[in-house]
C-alpha cells in the first residue's frame, strides 16, 4: 500500500518537472525569435527598464539627429542639382551640335526648339530659385556645403546664359511661325522687289493684311507692301519709318501712325485692318494694338486693276531705268496674307501665333498665290 502510493508521488513530480521544462524551454523561443539556432546558456542581464535619459542625453541625441537630417538633406539636394545640370548641358550640346541641318522641315523643328528652351529656361529658373532660398540659409551650414552649393549655383546661372544665346541665335536663323519660305531682298537696291498676282480681283471696302518682317535696316520710308493704279498709285500702302509703323489707305494723307520701333535683324509680326463705312483703321505688332483711328477713307472703295508688290513702291517707278531705292527694303519677309474683311482680335493673334502659317488669305494667301522675286531677290527655306 504505501509502495503504491510512493511510485506514485514520484511518477506525479517527472511529468510535471518534465511539463515544466517545457514551457520554459517554449517561453524562450517566443522571447528570443531570432536567435541563429543557439540557445543561450545563462541568464540574460536583467535592464533597468526604469531609468532614463537625462535632459542632456537628449539634447545630445536631438543634435545628432538633426545634423545627420541635415546631411542628408545637403546631399539630396546636391544630387537633384547636378542631375539637372547635366540634362541641361546634354540638351545645349543637341542644340550646339545641329545648326547645320537643313532647314526644309522647319515648321516642325523650329516648334520643338522653342518648347525645348522654353522648357529648358524654365527648369534653369526653377533650380535657380531652388539654390537662391538653399544659398539664402548657407552661413548656418557647413562651410564645405556652402562652397558646393555655390558652385552649383555658378554653374546653372552660365547655363542660363548659354541657353538665352541658343534661343536668341535660332531666333534669328530660323523662320517663324511654322513657315518654310521667306523672300530674301538682300540689299537695298532700285531692280529688287516682288510682284504679287492675287486670284481674285482687290475690290475692297474692308480688308486685312497680315506680314512677318525682319529687316535689315530702315530709313525715312521703307516699304513693306503697296498697292496702287494708275490713277492713284497709293490705294494701299504698309511701310516703315525711323520710329514709325505707317498704313496708308486711299492715298497719303490717309494714314494712320504708330509710334512703334520693330527690332532689326528679328522677326516681327504686322497686321493691319480697315473698314469703309467709318474708316476705323488698326495697327497690331506682334499680336498687340498699337494704334487705331477712325475716319481713314470713309466711304472709299479700293479699285480693281491696281499693282501689288512687296518690298517697293508702286509709284517709285521708274527712276533711270527702275525703282527709288530709299523705298527699297533690304531683310526678309514671309507669311503675306490679304483678306477681304476685318479680322476679330482673336483672329488676329492667331495669326501671330507659333504655328500659324497654315493660315491663309481668301485674297492674297502665302505659300498658294504667286509672288515673283525680281532683281536679285530669292525664296530661302
Amino acid at each position: 500500500m504505501y509502495l503504491s502510493a510512493i511510485l506514485v508521488c514520484v511518477l506525479w513530480s517527472a511529468v510535471h518537472a518534465e511539463n515544466s521544462d517545457d514551457y520554459e524551454l517554449m517561453y524562450v523561443n517566443l522571447d528570443n525569435e531570432i536567435d541563429n539556432g543557439l540557445h543561450p546558456t545563462e541568464d540574460p542581464t536583467p535592464c533597468d527598464c526604469r531609468s532614463e535619459h537625462s535632459e542632456w542625453d537628449k539634447l545630445f541625441i536631438m543634435l545628432e539627429d538633426s545634423q545627420m537630417r541635415e546631411g542628408m538633406l545637403l546631399q539630396a539636394t546636391d544630387d537633384i542639382l547636378r542631375g539637372e545640370l547635366r540634362r541641361l548641358r546634354e540638351e545645349l550640346g543637341r542644340l550646339t551640335h545641329s545648326p547645320g541641318r537643313p532647314c526644309a522641315p522647319a515648321a516642325p523643328a523650329e516648334a520643338r526648339l522653342a518648347r525645348v528652351l522654353d522648357q529648358l529656361l524654365q527648369e534653369s529658373r526653377d533650380a535657380s530659385r531652388r539654390l537662391a532660398l538653399l544659398e539664402g540659409a548657407k552661413a548656418q551650414r557647413p562651410e564645405e556645403a556652402g562652397r558646393a552649393l555655390g558652385a552649383v549655383l555658378e554653374e546653372l546661372r552660365q547655363t542660363r546664359a548659354d541657353l538665352r544665346a541658343v534661343q536668341g541665335w535660332a531666333a534669328r536663323r530660323w523662320l517663324p511661325a511654322g513657315c518654310e519660305t521667306a523672300i530674301l531682298f538682300p540689299m537695298r537696291s532700285k531692280k529688287i522687289f516682288g510682284s504679287v498676282h492675287p486670284a481674285t480681283p482687290m475690290t475692297l471696302e474692308s480688308f486685312s493684311a497680315c506680314i512677318w518682317v525682319k529687316a535689315t535696316d530702315v530709313l525715312n520710308k521703307t516699304i513693306l507692301f503697296s498697292y496702287g493704279t494708275k490713277r492713284n498709285p497709293y490705294e494701299i500702302q504698309l511701310y516703315l519709318s525711323y520710329q514709325t509703323i505707317v498704313l496708308a489707305v486711299g492715298g497719303e494723307e490717309n494714314k494712320l501712325v504708330a509710334d512703334t520701333v520693330i527690332s532689326l535683324g528679328r522677326w516681327t509680326h504686322l497686321c493691319s485692318t480697315w473698314d469703309s463705312k467709318k474708316g476705323r483703321v488698326f495697327l497690331w505688332v506682334n499680336g498687340e494694338l498699337v494704334a487705331t483711328a477712325v475716319g481713314i477713307a470713309t466711304d472709299h472703295i479700293v479699285p480693281e486693276g491696281g499693282i501689288l508688290q512687296i518690298g517697293q513702291e508702286k509709284n517709285g517707278c521708274c527712276v533711270s531705268g527702275g525703282f527709288d531705292e530709299t523705298l527699297a527694303f533690304s531683310g526678309r519677309l514671309t507669311g503675306f496674307n490679304i483678306w477681304d474683311h476685318v479680322l476679330s482680335n482673336e483672329e488676329i493673334i492667331e495669326v501671330g501665333g507659333a504655328e500659324s502659317c497654315h493660315i491663309r488669305g481668301n485674297v492674297v494667301g502665302w505659300g498658294v498665290t504667286e509672288i515673283q522675286p525680281h532683281g536679285g531677290a530669292q525664296y530661302i527655306s
